[in-house]
């Protein structure tokens, strides 16, 4: 497996950066600041899927001030031989895609989602443990810069164990044996509920034999009294019976009675109607004595109001043409004074137009350039190409004065520029001054050059002046030359104005002819006034005849259906009347078999029945209630007993379980993660302590204690000792954290590894002891450890790396 490179946009420091890198070991070296740290930070959010919140905090700090969005790719080959790309977007609708170079050209593979992004990815990588991808790149592979001593350092022995069991994968086992100490107390919980369960259910079914025996006495009981109900019922139904004789006789008697009253009521509402009726045949008659002394005069009027409707429609004509006189002589005089305005008008602005195009060619004439200031002109574009030649090479003077004039100090100082270190080269030498010749003789050429742009500069001056004078007098004259046409525009126009006067001289003697015509017509109507109020005196004259008759036309009209429907009523009367006499003779002849005191009788009969069978099923009703409520307590019994049964088994299998629990935590949880922590710590310690030893070039034992303790062993007056934690020097935790990682890196199976600043704390020696430790382990020496990382990144400003690195990226 092998990182190929990186591109990274709008992420922290970096706009748009491409790294490439090569197999073995790359070393990222520049100042402070310059993105050397965003670089890993980049590769775990892209490669291994690590949130950007835990390089910032904000994910908006991982993108470049400005911007809203960042991109990273980073392109890689598999064991597979294949090559692969995986980018990630930072920002609002963040995406994580992975493509297969197929072709020369990247192919993005379909994935649900970024779950099976990141297993597929793992698979790749071989880091398919199980664990996600984020965390063994957080934890192992490249931990933060001020997280590199992380758990090494941790006081707490227990949160220490913790940490390291968490990063060996063997957490589990511990966390499974805390957790069934929960689990070990729910059993024991349920089996004690059970058994106050248990306890609770049996006292209540001690009571079943007397709920027994209280149910056989209810039956008994309720025999007895179903007994008597059918006796009472038996006597309730023959009396039923009569009622229902008795009942039919007294319905006749009412029916016949009320039918008799409905006639009675009938007979009195008919003599009303009959009266009303003959006094409405009387109004009628008088109604039609009254039309037909109206008749004459009704016609009268309508003869006039005929008349006067065709008057005044006379009149509204006249009144149209009057309106017609008015409006034309309006019209015609207000032709007249436009006719006179109008031609003032077009003779006043063809003056003025006139003196405006003499003074616009006047004008016109006046503007003129002289030669000289022309050609003067000319020269412009030519003199800004030389000047501009002249700026780019006194450009490239300054930018190899400035390399010479830093080099010169620099090298005077001692210092390397490179590594920003004291260079071994010269140490202990004086400089040779090799700048100052060659920059006094770059300054000569920049003075030459001073003085012929200032030339230059002149000229260009003097041809600008005469450009802007020739610009000057083309604008004033296109300027003039736009009055021209507009001025032209406003001649037609006012031509044409011209040209309308005679349309407005037509006009206006139309209205003339009109106004004549209709005065002519209005004679026609002198005499209407006068017959209009002759029409109008003899309307009123006949109006009251008029009212008279039609007020009494609709009750002369309806005379004959008055005579017939007073025949109708009498007719109806003289009906109801017989038929109340037959009704009359059938009451007497029924009321002489209907005995209303036995009636009466037999109904207090049926009600005192009545009330006695009520009772008696009410009684039945609540033996049965009861006998009922007895059977469903005895039938719960029976259920309580049957789910003692039940609890009882349950019981049974709970004890078994809490049984298993305890064997199982106290025989396996709690000694495999102890079992699996000492065989990991020894290997780890083995690979471990041979590093150890090329980076201190010591004699100390390097060995991962109990609780993952750092301990360091030697040999002192001939005893063993045995040093951890506070005893420890910076430089020798130091190196003791790096073996072990690098151990801990090969014992997981990474193929790949980041170390930021790894030689914080150590001494030069050290340092240059864990850089060849470092190639020893990329070429495989026998004396360090076999060959077990394809690449290898680290930060570093150290120039002991110089020498055995494969690659260094300056930022």
């Amino acid at each position: 497996m092998q990182i190929l490179s990186i591109s990274l946009k709008n992420i922290k420091i970096h706009r748009d950066k491409e790294l490439y890198f090569v197999k073995g070991i790359n070393v990222l070296s520049g100042d402070n600041g310059v993105g050397k740290s965003t670089v890993f930070e980049a590769i775990g959010y892209a490669l291994f899927g690590v949130d950007a919140r835990d390089f910032v905090g904000n994910i908006e700090r991982f993108i470049t001030i400005g911007e809203k969005k960042g991109e990273i790719a980073v392109t890689f080959t598999a064991d597979d031989g294949e090559t692969y790309r995986v980018l990630r977007t930072v920002g609002a609708g963040a995406k994580w895609l992975l493509a297969k170079e197929i072709n020369g050209t990247f192919e993005v593979e379909d994935h649900a989602g970024a779950p099976e992004t990141e297993a597929r990815i793992k698979g790749l990588l071989g880091l398919d443990s199980g664990r996600p991808l984020a965390d063994q790149y957080k934890l192992v592979i490249g931990p933060f810069q001020n997280e590199f001593l992380g758990p090494f350092v941790i006081k707490q022995p227990t949160r220490r164990q913790e940490a390291f069991d968490e990063i060996l994968g063997i957490d589990a086992w511990r966390k499974t044996y805390k957790g069934t100490s929960t689990l070990l107390a729910s059993v024991k919980n349920k089996i004690e509920v059970l058994s106050v369960k248990i306890k609770g259910k049996q006292e209540q079914i001690t009571a079943m034999p007397e709920r027994k025996k209280e149910l056989n006495d209810l039956v008994s009981m309720i025999d007895t009294q179903k007994k008597i109900l059918s006796e009472k019922e038996k006597s309730l139904s023959e009396t039923e019976r009569l009622l229902v004789d008795l009942d039919a006789q007294e319905k006749a008697v009412n029916t016949i009675r009320s039918e008799i009253q409905i006639l009675e009521n009938r007979i009195r509402d008919g003599q009303g109607k009959t009266a009303d009726q003959e006094k409405r045949v009387k109004e009628a008659e008088k109604a039609l004595e009254i039309i037909e002394k109206n008749r004459a005069g009704k016609e009268d009027f309508e003869t006039a109001d005929a008349d006067l409707k065709t008057l005044r429609e006379q009149d509204r004509l006249r009144r149209e043409i009057e309106r017609d006189i008015i409006g034309l002589d309006k019209e015609s005089a207000g032709l007249t004074q436009s006719l006179a305005h109008e031609k003032n008008e077009v003779e006043k602005v063809e003056r003025q137009q006139n003196e405006e195009e003499g003074r616009l060619l006047e004008a016109m004439k006046a503007l003129a350039a002289d030669k000289e200031t022309e050609a003067t002109a000319a020269r412009l574009p030519g003199l800004k190409k030389e000047a501009e030649k002249l700026h780019q090479a006194q450009g490239l003077l300054k930018g190899r004065r400035d390399g010479l004039q830093e080099g010169k100090d620099k090298l005077s100082e001692g210092i390397c520029p490179f590594f920003k270190e004291e260079c071994q080269n010269i140490a202990g030498k004086a400089p040779r001054d090799v700048f100052s010749a060659r920059v006094e003789e770059l300054d000569r050429e920049g003075l030459e050059l001073d003085r012929r742009l200032d030339a230059l500069i002149k000229d260009i001056t003097a041809s600008e002046t005469a450009r802007r004078k020739l610009d000057s007098i083309k604008v004033q004259a296109q300027e003039i030359e736009k009055q021209l046409d507009a001025l032209n525009k406003r001649k037609t126009e006012n031509n044409n104005r011209r040209l309308s006067l005679k349309g407005l001289q037509k006009r206006k003697e139309d209205a003339e002819k009109k106004a004549l015509k209709r005065k002519e017509d209005l004679k026609k109507y002198s005499s209407l006034d006068a017959e209009i109020s002759r029409v109008e005196i003899l309307r009123s004259k006949h109006q009251a005849s008029r009212d008279a008759f039609f007020a009494n036309q609709k009750d002369a009209d309806d005379l004959n259906n008055r005579r017939e429907s007073l025949k109708g009523f009498l007719k109806v009367l003289e009906e109801l009347k017989q038929a109340l006499v037959v009704k009359q003779k059938g009451l007497e002849t029924i009321q002489k078999d209907y005995d209303i005191k036995r009636h009466i009788e037999a109904r207090v009969k049926k009600e005192q029945l009545v009330a006695g069978v009520a009772s008696i099923k009410q009684k039945v009703d609540a033996l049965d209630k009861d006998s009922l409520r007895i059977e469903e307590e005895i039938k719960r019994m029976k259920q309580i007993k049957k789910e003692i049964t039940e609890l009882l088994n349950e019981k049974k299998g709970l004890e078994g379980k809490e049984e298993l629990v305890k064997f199982l935590r106290n025989k396996i949880f709690n000694n495999v993660s102890t079992q699996l922590s000492e065989r990991f710590r020894e290997e780890i310690s083995l690979r471990a302590d041979i590093i150890y030893r090329n980076i201190a070039e010591t004699d100390e034992e390097l060995y991962w204690g109990d609780k993952y303790q750092i301990v360091l062993r030697d040999m002192q007056d001939g005893e063993l000792r045995e040093r951890t934690d506070e005893q420890l020097s910076g430089g020798q935790t130091m190196s003791a954290v790096v073996a072990l990682r690098l151990a801990l890196l090969q014992t997981i199976g990474a193929r790949v590894a980041f170390f930021d600043e790894p030689t914080s704390n150590l001494d030069a020696a050290r340092r240059a002891n864990l850089a060849h430790a470092f190639r020893a382990i990329d070429v495989g020496r026998e004396e360090v450890t076999e060959h077990w990382y394809d690449q290898l990144f680290l930060i570093s400003h150290d120039i002991a790396f110089t020498e055995v690195t494969d690659q260094i990226i300056s930022l």
